[in-house]
């Protein structure tokens, strides 16, 4: 019998013992299921206010959206529906892959947009398959993956956006925001599903891109990168007027080049009533480290060589150009050539939006930049606001 101050207890000491050893069984009971239930509780990990969740199957959910997370071998797969989230420099480890190895992406069909960084800095990937509706949002979803990445682009259609009067597709964007080297042709390569998408994608790209395959073609590199032979060579589609090169440059090139989302959805804003064509890069470059022109201490006159298709009767164009003081400036056509459109700036190393109206009653507008007095004083001002140390001349 065990007395205690306020109650008495009788027990055997067998009986005691059998208590003890049941309120033991209890408790690791107890234990051992709450352990159970926390594994199988989702884990949340979170870097800078983005997150995603791992499960025990190790899927990941990247948090507030559908869109699904898993590697198998060297492939990681990203399903669900949904957008892939914007992400920067700084949040770079709240992608849920940003620590693990694969080599191979693959995106599902429900996933809409490839978000800005991605993919930044994952060196290894060198195979992408992604469906051709999906939209990337800049050029820095894959900027520093492998040189020689290939873009396995599934489907036979595309998705649209659009921006005011422009009509922005997913292959423009892909077109845009693959990894390219204007100069060297071990970058990257683009399989559509057949000859058409091929072609569509030859003529959004051209010459920006250099190796667009169909999946039909017996010549499409697949996991081999060798004797990729398919599409034009760089060219260059614009020239400068002879009395200008020897003081202002002395390389140039100037090629289509699609554009990313921000742009064609700015640009959409200054069309002035005017159709929208295509955007066009321009670079000039000085000296043995090819050093860009950003400005001219004048007006220089350059003329851009138009395509045969873009050769229309009694069709006016203008060029577009935003500079990084947020003005926008639009450049008249100062000839009345059918195959070229002359205009005049101060800013040559630059995107240029090529834009047109068609005027049935031929009229000219003939006017100069350099004749205007406020293009000139509009360009003293601009000026005056750019660091003097950009200006490069010869």
């Amino acid at each position: 019998m065990l007395r205690h101050a306020n109650y008495t207890v009788f027990c055997k000491c067998s009986e005691r013992k059998g208590f003890i050893m049941k309120k033991r069984k209890r408790i690791s009971l107890a234990i051992c299921l709450a352990c159970i239930l926390m594994m199988l509780m989702p884990m949340t990990a979170s870097a800078n206010s983005l997150a995603w969740t791992t499960f025990d199957n190790g899927v990941m959910v990247i948090n507030g959206t559908m869109v699904t997370v898993r590697v198998a071998y060297d492939t990681l797969y990203i399903e669900g529906t949904g957008e892939i989230p914007d992400y920067t420099l700084d949040t770079l480890t709240s992608r849920p892959w940003n620590g693990l190895d694969f080599k191979k992406v693959y995106i599902a069909d429900g996933i809409t947009k490839i978000g800005s960084y991605a993919f930044y800095g994952k060196s290894n990937i060198n195979y992408v398959t992604m469906p051709a509706t999906t939209f990337i949002q800049d050029g820095t979803a894959f900027t520093g993956v492998a040189s020689d990445v290939i873009f396995r682009v599934t489907g036979t259609g595309c998705a649209y956006k659009q921006f005011n009067t422009i009509l922005y597709s997913s292959i423009d964007s892909i077109s845009a925001n693959t990894p390219v080297s204007y100069y060297s042709g071990e970058k990257c390569s683009i399989i559509m599903d057949n000859d058409s998408m091929a072609q569509q994608m030859r003529v959004t790209a051209y010459p920006y891109l250099k190796y667009i395959y169909s999946a039909t073609d017996t010549d499409s590199p697949w996991n081999s990168r060798k004797d990729m032979t398919d599409g034009a060579p760089f060219q260059s589609l614009a020239t400068i007027d002879a009395e200008s090169k020897e003081t202002i440059f002395d390389t140039m090139t100037a090629q289509i080049k699609p554009q990313g989302t921000q742009y064609m959805e700015t640009i959409s804003y200054f069309l002035d009533g005017y159709t929208y064509l295509r955007a066009y890069n321009m670079t000039l470059t000085t000296g043995s480290n090819y050093q860009f022109v950003k400005y001219t201490t004048d007006y220089e006159k350059y003329v851009l060589k138009l395509s045969t298709v873009d050769q229309v009767p009694y069709r006016e164009y203008r060029l577009i150009q935003i500079m990084p003081t947020g003005h926008v400036l639009y450049l008249e056509d100062l000839d009345d050539n059918k195959e070229t459109v002359t205009f005049s700036t101060f800013y040559p190393s630059t995107t240029y939006a090529l834009v047109y109206k068609d005027n049935y009653l031929g009229a000219s507008n003939g006017s100069s930049a350099t004749d205007s007095e406020a293009a000139m004083a509009e360009y003293n001002f601009i000026m005056s606001m750019l660091p003097s140390n950009n200006i490069v001349s010869k």
